[in-house]
């Protein structure tokens, strides 16, 4: 009986071997390590035939600490496929170890998560069922949100003195509650620009047909409304 194949993700060897040697490591050093199931061999085996199977590539990368991306050399392919020189030598530049640790491994696959089963852990953590956080209009989940992410940021600041990068300042600390408010910008023009295709598929404005209103986009009826009201 034929035994089931075992799915692997590509790896690039050269950019592998640069990657473990700019983290200080070696191959030798990574089959030796317990936090790593696979030995020696297997990584070499791994090497030679560009594939490795995600479970060990997430160890070695986690023991690093670099991003699985970056120690496949998925990014770097990525890089390359710019036409453009001067671009594809940029992103080039930025593909380091200290650009990206393996906390961006863990970020990129949370951020393509659907928000609503972090919130539904969170709350269930408190004896609150997400039925009860969707029963509530758009404002209230709105509020909600911004309250519970804002409430979390001085309690950050207070426990850790840097972010995943090294950087003391966190940046990106607020950066959720900007991504909220924009979110809730969008809605709240999205609702503008609906009331307005009714009004306007009701009563065209000079020059338009309604099947001309049912095909504008968000900005073209704003834009329109705000050039009928500046006339």
């Amino acid at each position: 009986m034929p035994k089931e194949k075992i799915y692997k993700d590509t790896i690039y060897k050269d950019i592998f071997k640069s990657i473990v040697k700019e983290c200080g490591s070696s191959i030798i050093k990574l089959g030796e390590n317990d936090k790593i199931d696979c030995t020696e061999r297997t990584i070499r085996r791994s090497l030679k035939e560009g594939r490795m199977t995600p479970r060990y590539l997430d160890q070695i990368a986690k023991v690093l600490n670099v991003d699985t991306r970056l120690l496949s050399g998925e990014l770097h392919k990525q890089a390359y496929s710019y036409q453009n020189e001067i671009l594809r030598n940029i992103y080039l530049s930025q593909l380091t170890v200290k650009n990206y640790p393996y906390y961006r491994t863990m970020k990129s696959y949370w951020l393509s998560q659907p928000i609503e089963e972090l919130l539904e852990h969170i709350l269930s953590l408190f004896e609150i069922s997400f039925s009860q956080f969707e029963k509530m209009d758009y404002e209230k989940q709105y509020l909600f949100q911004y309250d519970l992410f804002e409430a979390i940021i001085p309690v950050i600041r207070k426990h850790f003195n840097e972010d995943a990068y090294g950087r003391k300042d966190m940046p990106n600390l607020e950066e959720i509650l900007c991504q909220l408010e924009n979110a809730h910008e969008e809605h709240q023009l999205n609702e503008y620009a609906e009331k307005i295709r009714g009004e306007f598929s009701n009563h065209p404005p000079m020059g338009k047909r309604k099947s001309d209103i049912q095909k504008m986009s968000m900005n073209e009826l704003i834009d329109l409304d705000m050039h009928i009201k500046n006339s």
